[in-house]
């Protein structure tokens, strides 16, 4: 059976996609222990000019953070802990990795359907302004102080998930947006 069509899963996968975006959305996953689902529905809100509000932000935590803590991050631990074993690498054990990591996939797909039902948002106009502000208030929530990287890889999520928008102009609106968050 297919799920429900998703057009936020349809921009995500093709965001993550893009150059330099997943690796951005992983390291600060790996950092700050960030939701990369998360991330990426900030990017999503800011493509379809919505500025998230703090009651959407806790409404979206509220929607997924059990399902991410509880299903999400354990299967990717499991597929971690197989990816790492010489044995999993082969036969039975590898299969058995590979099934996990379609299951990870199939439990970010409700992850990010919970994201879309509980803030469901209207086409409008791409803001990048929206987006970086997104961004920069789940990393305040999360307890992020940016460095240098962080606002590296914000600023390669950002300029990706609006085409037409350098790094080094995504660089600068995060940082006159950080203002705001401090």
């Amino acid at each position: 059976m297919n799920p429900p069509a998703n057009p936020f899963w349809d921009y995500a996968l093709a965001l993550y996609g893009r150059p330099g975006v997943a690796e951005a959305c992983l390291a600060l996953q790996e950092r700050h222990g960030l939701d990369v689902n998360l991330l990426l529905f900030c990017c999503w809100a800011g493509h379809r000019g919505h500025r998230l509000s703090p009651a959407e932000l806790e409404s979206l935590t509220a929607a997924a953070g059990a399902w991410h803590a509880r299903v999400v991050v354990p299967l990717r631990g499991l597929r971690r802990w197989l990816k790492g074993r010489e044995a999993a690498a082969q036969g039975a054990a590898g299969a058995l990795r590979a099934r996990v990591k379609a299951r990870e996939l199939a439990a970010e797909r409700i992850e990010q359907d919970l994201l879309h039902e509980a803030v469901p948002l209207d086409a409008g106009e791409p803001s990048p302004e929206a987006a970086a502000a997104n961004l920069l208030a789940v990393c305040r929530a999360a307890g992020v102080r940016l460095d240098p990287a962080d606002s590296g890889d914000l600023a390669t999520l950002l300029a990706q998930a609006l085409p037409g928008l350098a790094a080094a102009d995504a660089r600068i609106l995060l940082s006159e947006f950080w203002g705001q968050y401090t």
